[in-house]
């Protein structure tokens, strides 16, 4: 008698999960990305100023976030078609995986679940790149965190901090060694740590 190996009746496999479900992975996504929208208006503000002198407007760094955002929804749809390459690759392949991009049939539910969330943060980013609000509050963080960073910069340079020795330096290095050394050898005698 042969046992099988394995198998699972279709029955017996949970239902994929719903896209309300998925929306606190799609949320954390979303954060992720605003913070690189921030970060990347940010550059362009100190890059702007800085470098090419030039001024900045709410309106040229509103259209940069718009911009970004769709290319970044773009980049999710590019990634859902190579996913569903993959998956259908991988679904007419049994057997055990032999390296990490060695995709099998059991990865085909995996795969169609990063492909249903990339297209859930995709539509987030298009809805985002049209959300006059959404894009207005990621540009006032990004220059508000540009000019902090302008204004701490110049400021640092104005105010050099002197380069003060610190004679008794070595003295607590040599006590800090001690008293590490001291520690260990109580661990070793069994005198400290877990009994």
């Amino acid at each position: 008698m042969r046992w099988p190996r394995g198998r699972r009746d279709a029955d017996d496999a949970a239902p994929p999960p719903t896209d309300d479900e998925l929306g606190v992975q799609v949320d954390e996504g979303l954060l992720i990305v605003i913070t690189g929208l921030r970060l990347s208006a940010r550059n362009r503000v100190v890059l702007d100023v800085l470098r090419d002198r030039a001024d900045v407007t709410e309106a040229s760094l509103a259209a940069a976030v718009r911009a970004d955002a769709l290319a970044l929804a773009e980049e999710q749809r590019a990634g859902i078609e190579r996913i569903q390459r993959i998956r259908d690759r991988a679904a007419g392949r049994r057997g055990q995986a032999l390296h990490g991009a060695d995709y099998r049939r059991g990865d085909v539910a995996p795969l169609e679940l990063r492909a249903r969330i990339a297209e859930l943060l995709a539509q987030r980013l298009e809805a985002l790149a049209d959300d006059d609000d959404a894009v207005s509050a990621i540009v006032v963080a990004a220059r508000r965190s540009a000019m902090d960073d302008m204004f701490d910069a110049s400021l640092r340079r104005l105010h050099e901090a002197p380069a003060i020795a610190d004679p008794e330096h070595d003295d607590r290095l040599a006590e800090l060694h001690d008293l590490l050394r001291g520690l260990a050898d109580d661990l070793d005698a069994g005198v400290v740590g877990p009994r």
